[in-house]
C-alpha cells in the first residue's frame, strides 16, 4: 500500500539552484546536454576544485548534505543569507551527517577536512558559493527568478485543486523519497539533467524536480527583441526576429505583460505574436487564478531543440 506525506509544500531556495549548477557542471562540464550547453561553456570556470568535491558527493545516491543546502522554509530569504546559515552550521551537525551519510568516506579530502576543521572548511565553502553564485548564475538571476515563480505559481494550482499526491504525480518524483516521508518539501530547479536530488533537513524531506524553463539559460534575449539573427540562427530565419525571441522565452509559463518587459517590447506586439504561436499549435494557454499564462507544448519544445543556435 502506498504511504504518501501528508504535508507537502513547495519552496523556492537560491542555494539549491546553485547547487544543481554544480552538480551538472561536475557531471557534464561543458559538455552538458540543452538546454544547459551554452550556460555550461561560460560557467565552467567558476567550479573550483573545492566545489566539484562538495557536488561529487552527491553522486552516490542523489542525497545532498543538509548543512550545504540550508534549512528550506516557507519564507524566501535570498542567496547571501542562505550562504551564511550554511556558514554557520553547528561543528556537530556537520561531523553526526557525515559520519553517518558517508561511514565509508573519510579517505576523502574534503570529507575528512570537513570533520577535522567543519567552521574553516564551511568558511571557505561560503566564499566558493557567493563566488560561484555571482560568476554562474548572477548574470541570469532575473530570468531565474522570474521562471521559478512561474513555475510555483503554475505547480501551486495542483496543490491547491488536487493535493499533494497528485502534485507528486505530475511531477514525477521518485517513490523512494516521497512515500515514506511525513513532510515533504518539492524545489524546482533550472540547473539539471533530471536527475532527483533530496536532503533531509530535520523532519522534512527536500526533494528537487527539473522546472520548466530551463531554456533561457541558452542565453540572453537582447532587450529590444529586434537584434539581427546571428549566422546560423534558424529559429530566427524560420519566425522571424520578434517572434524567435517570444519563443525562446516560453519555455517557462509567462504571461503577457512579463514577456513585453522582459523582452522590451510592446505588449500588444507580444500579443500578437503569442496568438500566432498559439493557432500555429507550438504554445498554449491556461489560465492560473486571474494571470493568463503561456508556454511552450511538446511541439514547440520540440521546434526550439531542432533550430536552436549551435
Amino acid at each position: 500500500m502506498d504511504r504518501r506525506p501528508a504535508d507537502v509544500r513547495l519552496a523556492l531556495c537560491e542555494l539549491w539552484q546553485a547547487f544543481g549548477g554544480m552538480t551538472l557542471l561536475a557531471r557534464y562540464g561543458a559538455d552538458a546536454p540543452w538546454p544547459h550547453s551554452s550556460w555550461a561553456r561560460e560557467a565552467q570556470g567558476a567550479l573550483t576544485p573545492r566545489l566539484r568535491a562538495v557536488a561529487e558527493l552527491a553522486r552516490p545516491r542523489g542525497r545532498v548534505p543538509s548543512f550545504l543546502t540550508g534549512g528550506v522554509g516557507s519564507r524566501r530569504t535570498g542567496i547571501a543569507d542562505e550562504i551564511d546559515g550554511m556558514r554557520r552550521t553547528p561543528a556537530g551537525l556537520v561531523r553526526d551527517e557525515l559520519a553517518r551519510e558517508y561511514p565509508q568516506g573519510f579517505d576523502d579530502p574534503l570529507i575528512a577536512a570537513l570533520i577535522r576543521e567543519p567552521e574553516v572548511q564551511l568558511g571557505y565553502l561560503a566564499v566558493e558559493f557567493t563566488n560561484f553564485w555571482r560568476v554562474a548564475m548572477e548574470p541570469r538571476g532575473t530570468g531565474l527568478a522570474r521562471s521559478l515563480e512561474e513555475e510555483i505559481l503554475f505547480r501551486s494550482r495542483t496543490l491547491a485543486m488536487s493535493g499533494g499526491a497528485a502534485l507528486l504525480q505530475e511531477l514525477g518524483l521518485p517513490a523512494d523519497r516521497t512515500d515514506d516521508a511525513d513532510r515533504l518539501t518539492v524545489v524546482p530547479m533550472l540547473l539539471t539533467d533530471e536527475t532527483h536530488l533530496w536532503s533531509a533537513v530535520g523532519d522534512r524531506t527536500v526533494v528537487s524536480y527539473a522546472a520548466r524553463g530551463a531554456g533561457l539559460l541558452r542565453g540572453s534575449a537582447k532587450r529590444d527583441g529586434t537584434a539581427q539573427p546571428q549566422r546560423g540562427d534558424r529559429l530566427a530565419i524560420l519566425l522571424g526576429r520578434g517572434r524567435a525571441s517570444v519563443v525562446r522565452e516560453l519555455s517557462a509559463p509567462t504571461t503577457t505583460s512579463a514577456l513585453a518587459d522582459h523582452l522590451g517590447l510592446a505588449v500588444s506586439t507580444v500579443s500578437e505574436h503569442l496568438s500566432a504561436l498559439v493557432s500555429a499549435g507550438v504554445v498554449q494557454r491556461h489560465r492560473a487564478g486571474t494571470r493568463v499564462l503561456y508556454e511552450l507544448n511538446r511541439e514547440g519544445m520540440t521546434l526550439t531543440e531542432c533550430f536552436m543556435n549551435q
